[in-house]
């Protein structure tokens, strides 16, 4: 029961497992091979058998747009909304072993059905960092730029968060960034990690027309919300001590709203470019274009712009505070920052105008695609829930 991320790679890999029975609820999605795929080729996508909540959908995105007209508390009302529809599926739900579920839209549900079905297994999977921890790393760099965090999603939503988190038993995060964090805050809880590792096929499998030049600049994207928490002041700060004529820096992705006088000042800069939120089958095609992916964020659970530079074979710099980290170390396919750090930044991406080094961690980027291909996300969830079905709750 879970929102289209990755769950949706989790579902498509699980089912190559006859011996397991699983079904999938979730939303804002359409079926392959319907009027809408044809019309919008850039939506998320689902097989057929794939149990879509279509009322859920519309409300979901009606609370969006009207969060822009009038005030009210977003995020209670979209998780009332969310156990409304999510509780009708369960009363429908036969009793099962497991339900793997994100727990901002179903937590209460979930629990009625458990107390009914106690023998069922819950594990809540979680994709953002600690909201305490959050807040407590982000007020500054809201302060220094003379913004309040307490008007971002990161309070406003915090309430809603913690009262999901209290009451789930047994945790599932990507990396041992976020289980590090979740472990000071919830030290009775069950964690389990399972990172996403490449979620998108081989590069083999994904054609492009875009491919880098020998003799131009060297180009370095960043692809995501343009904003603050993902550290991006500190990479245009970091391009602004580059040589402007040597260095391009493109930026994929919307800037958030609220913090655009934050970025309006590189506008104008020769060597930044602001492309705006492009379709990822777009991005997918760019990605072979570039030297490298930088990712600056303050904090990222799992990171799926990253996974996607590497099956496009681009060394990543990330800084310590993205999940990927435990990848990209164990691998070498690129290099690990300090965060809020100009300077590491700026000596990470000097590093990689080494094409011999480059190319060395290109070559263990395919070592990475192969493991991975052999241990995936799958796999390693899988097992996840065969200890829970075997060990305690």
């Amino acid at each position: 029961m879970a929102r289209p991320d990755h769950s949706i790679f989790l579902y498509e890999g699980l089912k190559k497992f006859p011996q397991h029975q699983v079904e999938l609820h979730t939303f804002g999605v359409f079926k392959r091979n319907t009027i809408p795929y044809f019309l919008l080729p850039s939506a998320k996508t689902v097989a057929k058998e794939v149990h879509i909540s279509y009322a859920f959908t519309f409300f979901h995105r009606l609370l969006y747009f009207l969060s822009d007209k009038i005030t009210f508390d977003y995020y209670k009302t979209e998780t009332q909304i969310a156990e409304y529809f999510y509780a009708k599926i369960l009363q429908k739900t036969q009793p099962v072993d497991i339900i793997h579920y994100w727990s901002f839209y179903c937590q209460q549900s979930v629990s009625r059905f458990h107390q009914q079905n106690p023998n069922t297994k819950l594990l809540a999977d979680v994709y953002a960092a600690h909201p305490s921890y959050v807040q407590e790393l982000l007020a500054p760099e809201f302060d220094k730029f003379g913004l309040s965090i307490h008007q971002s999603h990161f309070v406003k939503s915090s309430q809603r968060d913690l009262a999901c988190l209290e009451n789930a038993p047994n945790l599932i995060v990507p990396s041992t960034y976020l289980a590090d964090i979740y472990r000071r805050y919830f030290p009775d809880k069950q964690l389990f990690t399972a990172g996403y590792g490449l979620l998108k096929p081989p590069d083999s499998l994904i054609r492009s027309t875009h491919q880098r030049k020998k003799a131009q600049v060297f180009r370095i994207v960043f692809i995501g919300k343009i904003s603050i928490e993902k550290g991006c002041f500190y990479l245009l700060e970091c391009l602004r001590k580059l040589p402007e004529t040597a260095f391009c820096l493109e930026m994929i992705g919307e800037i958030e709203t609220a913090q655009l006088a934050v970025f309006k000042s590189y506008f104008n800069d020769a060597n930044i470019k602001f492309l705006g939120k492009l379709p990822n089958s777009k991005i997918m095609e760019l990605l072979p274009s570039y030297h490298v992916l930088v990712l600056p964020s303050l904090t990222e659970a799992y990171s799926l712009a990253v996974s996607e530079a590497l099956v496009r074979k681009i060394p990543v710099i990330i800084t310590e505070n993205v999940g990927n980290k435990d990848d990209v170390e164990h691998f070498q396919v690129g290099i690990v920052c300090k965060i809020q750090s100009v300077e590491a930044l700026r000596e990470a991406i000097v590093k990689c105008t080494n094409e011999d080094y480059r190319q060395c961690l290109v070559s263990n980027i395919n070592r990475f695609i192969k493991e991975n291909q052999e241990n995936n996300y799958t796999t390693r969830v899988l097992e996840i829930y065969q200890q829970l079905l075997h060990g305690r709750d």
